[in-house]
């Protein structure tokens, strides 16, 4: 998938409108419909960047739908990200939970 495929998928998971998108990042709303699917425009960088920073995701994420770092440095790591990006809250707190007890215990 492609940046503006990527960018609708966040959007929803996170539950942001565009127009909060917008609010938050300065961006029109204009502008950042046309980064929607279907659209051929691409973003510049400094926006995809403030894209990024309000989606708290990694640029990369969001143009390609995968973290390079994260997969080149911890084989198995994509395929967690992808299911802990889908998790609720709640679930993200426990997850982060355990995370914390392992992260103490080894390091």
């Amino acid at each position: 998938m492609g940046f503006a495929e990527n960018l609708r998928d966040e959007l929803e998971y996170q539950g942001m409108q565009v127009k909060e998108l917008a609010e938050r990042t300065g961006i029109s709303i204009n502008t950042l419909n046309k980064y929607r699917p279907g659209s051929e425009v691409a973003p510049t960088i400094d926006n995809a960047l403030k894209i990024a920073r309000v989606l708290k995701v990694s640029l990369d994420y969001l143009a390609t739908g995968s973290d390079a770092f994260d997969a080149l440095t911890v084989p198995g790591a994509q395929s967690i990200i992808r299911k802990i990006r889908r998790l609720s809250a709640k679930d993200l707190d426990a997850v982060s939970a355990v995370v914390d007890s392992i992260y103490e215990k080894y390091v």
